[in-house]
């Protein structure tokens, strides 16, 4: 058994956790080789209480030994909850804290009343669109970025008003 100090824990936004916030995504782009850019693209990880918290979102860090491994956020965008910042660091896949995490969204958007998710998510993460795939989500389309890298990404949505899938 795994004594719970070796679980990882989610938890709300705080200020102290700013720092691993940006470290732990940064590490993702890094792997990917895509751009940062704290100035403009990245600039709401500077800025999460203003940017999802005050508007009505939230913001979830997942936290081992006092580090973050992983992020995810959602923004009310109406009728529809969009998942944003959805990130693991690349030590702590395929142990299903992705899914976790993503389920704390889908709870989210339950509670706050949303009849619709929505995800975009760049096409080089496959093992994401493999999850969103078996947790219910469809894809519905497909855009470039309009980051540094101009990424390309998949849409899903997946229907909330049927209940739990």
């Amino acid at each position: 058994m795994i004594p719970p100090s070796d679980m990882p824990q989610l938890l709300s936004y705080e200020d102290r956790w700013q720092p691993g916030i940006a470290a732990v995504i940064k590490a993702v782009y890094d792997e990917y080789r895509l751009t940062w850019d704290p100035d403009d693209y990245h600039r709401d990880l500077y800025t999460v209480q203003e940017t999802y918290i005050d508007t009505g979102g939230f913001f979830s860090v997942l936290v081992l030994a006092d580090h973050v491994i992983g992020t995810v956020c959602a923004l009310d965008r109406g009728a529809e909850a969009e998942i944003e910042r959805l990130y693991l660091h690349r030590d702590h896949r395929g142990r299903g804290y992705g899914r976790l995490m993503t389920e704390h969204f889908l709870n989210w958007a339950r509670v706050t009343g949303h009849p619709k998710a929505i995800a975009w998510s760049d096409k080089r993460f496959n093992d994401a669109h493999e999850m969103y795939k078996k947790m219910g989500f469809t894809v519905v389309g497909d855009r470039v970025l309009d980051d540094p890298d101009n990424s390309p990404e998949w849409g899903f949505e997946l229907d909330l008003s049927k209940g739990t899938p």
